[in-house]
C-alpha cells in the first residue's frame, strides 16, 4: 500500500529528490563540456610535440561519444531508498528517516500517535535539508575551473600551431671534402669549337659515293609501297628536304595505314637496311632508323615506328645532298662505219636510206648474199633459203608481231639502208626474209 499524494512525507520527499537531481545534473552537464573538449586537446599537443597524425574522424567520434555516456549518467532518476539511506548515514539519524520512509508505506500514519510523531519530526528534517541543498556548490566551480581550463589549453594548442613555422625537419648531412679548384685552362679550353660539324660522325666518315649508294638503296626499297613511293621519288630528284617532310607525314598518319600496309613498309625497311649493309654504305644513320622501324612495325608498336621515321627523315636531311647525273651524249656515228648489233640509226634520213639501198640491192640481186654474217648473240646459226618468189622487202625487228598480209615499201620509215648506199654498205645483218619471220621467232625465243 502507497501513501495518498497529499502526504506531507512524501511532498517534502519528491521536492528533496528534484533538488539532489537538478544539483546532480548541471554538476554533469559541466563536466560533459570539458570531457568533449579533452580528447582533442591531446590530439593537438600529441600533434605539436609527438608528431602525431591522427584523422578528425578520430577524435571526433570519441568526444562525441565521452560526451554522450556522461549526460546520460547526470540524468540519471534519484532513487528514493539510496537517497534516504545516505542522509541517515551521513547525518547520523540513526535510521530515522528510513524508518519513517517504510511507515509512510504502509499507511498506519493515523492510528498511532507514535508514529504520527514521527513522521512530523521526519518531514521537518526533509524541509530543512531542502532548504540547506544548493545548485552552486564548491564541486560545481571546480568543475567550471576544469572547463575553463581545458578550453583554454585548447585555444592555446591552436594558436601555437598557426604561428609556429612549418618548416620542414632536415637531418644534418656532412659535407664532402671539398675538391681542388680547377685551372683556367680545364675550365675554358683555348680552342673551343664554335660551330658543331657541319654533318654526323657517321656521314663524315662516309665519302659521298657510298652515301650517294646508300639513298639510292632506300630509294629502291622505299618505291614499292604506296605510302613511301612520294619520298622515293624525292629521293631520286635529290630533294631530301622534300623527302624527309614526306617520312614525317608518314609518321604522323601510321594510324591509318592498315596492317597489311604496316606489314609491307616494314618489310621495305629491313630490305633498305640490307641493300645498304650488302652495298658496303656506311651510313648508321640511314641503317638504324631502318632496322628500328622494322622491329617496332613487327611488333604493331606505332609510336616506336614514329620515332623512327622522324629519325630516318633526320638522317636524310642532314646527308648531302646528290648530285644529278646528266645522260652523256651520244656521238654520232661515222659515215663509213656500220652500226652495232640492235642498234638503232642516228637519224630518219639514214634510217630511210639505208632501208631504201637494203631494199633495190637485194631486189636487183634476187637471193641472199652468199657469205652470211651472224647476229650478235650466242646459239647455233641457221642456214635460211630463198627461193626467187622471195619478197624483197623486210620487216625490222620492232615488227615481229605483224600479221602476215602486213608489207613494207621501200619508201616507208620502217625499211632500212638507201638504194644509193646499198652496195657501198652490204646487206644489212638485222634484216632477214618475211616468210621466214616465224623461224626467226621461234629461234629468238627463250
Amino acid at each position: 500500500m502507497s501513501t495518498h499524494p497529499a502526504s506531507p512525507f512524501d511532498r517534502a520527499l519528491q521536492r528533496l529528490k528534484a533538488a539532489f537531481w537538478r544539483r546532480r545534473f548541471v554538476l554533469g552537464l559541466v563536466r560533459t563540456a570539458w570531457l568533449v573538449l579533452l580528447p582533442p586537446t591531446i590530439v593537438q599537443a600529441g600533434y605539436l610535440w609527438l608528431d602525431w597524425q591522427v584523422s578528425w574522424t578520430t577524435w571526433l567520434a570519441a568526444s562525441l561519444g565521452i560526451g554522450l555516456v556522461s549526460l546520460l549518467w547526470a540524468a540519471r532518476p534519484v532513487n528514493e531508498q539510496k537517497l534516504i539511506a545516505r542522509l541517515d548515514a551521513g547525518l547520523g539519524l540513526r535510521a530515522r528517516l528510513s524508518t519513517a520512509y517504510e511507515v509512510s508505506r504502509r499507511g498506519t500514519a493515523d492510528d498511532n500517535p507514535v508514529v504520527h510523531r514521527l513522521l512530523q519530526e521526519a518531514v521537518a528534517q526533509l524541509v530543512d535539508l531542502r532548504s540547506r541543498v544548493r545548485l552552486l556548490t564548491r564541486h560545481l566551480w571546480l568543475e567550471v575551473q576544469a572547463l575553463l581550463g581545458v578550453l583554454a589549453m585548447l585555444v592555446a594548442l591552436v594558436l601555437v600551431d598557426a604561428l609556429r613555422p612549418n618548416l620542414p625537419e632536415a637531418t644534418v648531412v656532412a659535407l664532402p671534402t671539398p675538391l681542388p679548384e680547377p685551372s683556367a685552362e680545364q675550365v675554358l679550353p683555348p680552342e673551343p669549337p664554335l660551330l658543331p660539324p657541319p654533318f654526323p660522325p657517321d656521314m663524315q666518315a662516309a665519302d659521298a659515293q657510298a652515301l650517294q649508294r646508300a639513298l639510292e638503296a632506300l630509294a629502291d626499297a622505299l618505291r614499292d609501297p604506296a605510302a613511301t613511293r612520294s619520298a622515293a621519288e624525292a629521293i631520286d630528284q635529290g630533294d631530301l628536304p622534300a623527302a624527309a617532310s614526306e617520312l614525317r607525314r608518314l609518321a604522323d598518319r601510321l594510324d591509318d595505314l592498315s596492317e597489311t600496309a604496316r606489314q609491307e613498309l616494314g618489310q621495305a625497311f629491313g630490305e633498305a637496311a640490307d641493300s645498304i649493309d650488302s652495298i658496303g654504305g656506311d651510313a648508321p644513320s640511314l641503317t638504324g632508323p631502318l632496322r628500328q622501324g622494322e622491329d617496332a612495325l613487327g611488333r604493331d608498336d606505332l609510336l616506336q615506328a614514329g620515332e623512327a621515321l622522324e629519325s630516318l627523315a633526320r638522317g636524310i636531311t642532314s646527308a648531302p645532298a646528290p648530285v644529278a647525273q646528266t645522260p652523256p651524249e651520244t656521238a654520232p656515228a661515222e659515215e663509213n662505219e656500220p652500226s652495232e648489233a640492235g642498234a638503232e640509226p642516228s637519224s630518219p634520213e639514214a634510217e630511210g636510206d639505208t632501208g631504201t639501198g637494203g631494199g633495190e640491192g637485194q631486189s636487183g640481186a634476187g637471193s641472199q648474199p652468199d657469205e652470211a654474217e651472224r647476229l650478235a648473240v650466242e646459239g647455233q646459226p641457221l642456214e635460211l633459203e630463198s627461193g626467187p618468189e622471195t619478197e624483197a622487202l623486210t620487216l625490222q625487228p620492232a615488227e615481229l608481231d605483224a600479221d602476215p598480209g602486213d608489207r613494207t615499201t621501200t619508201g616507208s620509215p620502217f625499211s632500212r639502208g638507201s638504194p644509193l648506199s646499198a652496195d657501198d654498205l652490204g646487206p644489212d645483218p638485222l634484216a632477214y626474209p618475211w616468210d621466214r619471220r616465224e623461224v626467226v621467232k621461234r629461234y629468238f625465243s627463250p
